[in-house]
């Protein structure tokens, strides 16, 4: 049995268009804020240890937006949990600009879909602040049955990418990787990952999994973006078991609960 040190990540999506909740915080084509900090008490009284906003929706074949339309959604939500909540803070953006802004309105964590352009690991060593590293072939198209990377492959590149980042002099301290599931992989490929994802450990890096709702679990058990809990919560217990250190949920009360109860029995 792995140690359990598992953090749960509380997803707040301030996007029209995400593909499971986008749309939910906005009126008249703008970012409720009271409604956005009404979802942020759920999620801390639910039992998230780690609130991750994002401005952009970065689903497969996803619009990019500006970064001054980005900060427009999420700049005034974040000082606003600052100010209210006792929780870390992630800010999911792949633009350095963004990064910035957020960095300065107290952001804890930079959540980055992986493109890693000089600027940001630049401002990440800068600021010396948390950085999630993600693993993205994003210039890879598969059908949804098609193997296209192997676990060892999938190691070898993360290696490559902690290499590259520690030469900008971003702390060994403020690192977490992400195997990256849906991005640039088929849905085969997903599972492979997901059966495999203790192997990601061997890098001796925090390793979070982001599943919940996403599209491997209607591949596995043919469901609707709103029928994906179980599935969501089946991978909560393999990360459990495989000593992950963050899970990022949409959920948060029922993979709470469904962890409390794995703590009482194992």
């Amino acid at each position: 049995m792995k140690d359990d040190n598992l953090k749960m990540i509380g997803i707040l999506n301030l996007t029209p268009d995400s593909f499971y909740d986008g749309g939910r915080f906005f009126d008249d084509n703008k970012v409720n804020v009271n409604k956005a900090l009404d979802h942020v008490k759920s999620l801390v009284e639910d039992g998230a240890d780690v609130i991750d906003i994002g401005g952009e929706s970065t689903r497969p074949g996803f619009k990019p937006i500006s970064a001054d339309e980005e900060l427009s959604r999420i700049i005034d939500v974040l000082k606003k949990i600052k100010e209210n909540f006792d929780i870390p803070i992630s800010v999911d953006t792949y633009k350095p600009e963004v990064a910035k802004e957020a960095i300065l309105a107290g952001a804890d964590i930079i959540n980055d879909i992986g493109f890693l352009p000089d600027d940001m690991l630049e401002l990440i060593a800068e600021h010396d602040i948390k950085y999630c590293l993600m693993h993205n072939r994003n210039d890879i198209k598969c059908a949804r049955n098609e193997i296209t990377i192997t676990i060892e492959e999938l190691n070898g590149e993360i290696h490559e990418k902690l290499r590259r980042i520690h030469k900008y002099g971003i702390k060994r301290d403020n690192v977490i990787i992400d195997p990256g599931i849906g991005f640039g992989k088929s849905n085969a490929d997903d599972i492979m990952i997901l059966k495999n994802m203790e192997v990601l450990k061997a890098h001796n890096y925090p390793v979070l999994i982001a599943v919940s709702n996403k599209t491997c679990i209607d591949y596995v058990l043919s469901a609707g973006k709103n029928e994906r809990l179980e599935g969501t919560l089946a991978v909560t217990a393999k990360a459990f078991y495989s000593g992950i250190d963050y899970i990022r949920v949409h959920d948060v009360k029922a993979n709470k609960k469904f962890l409390d109860m794995l703590r009482a029995i194992q």
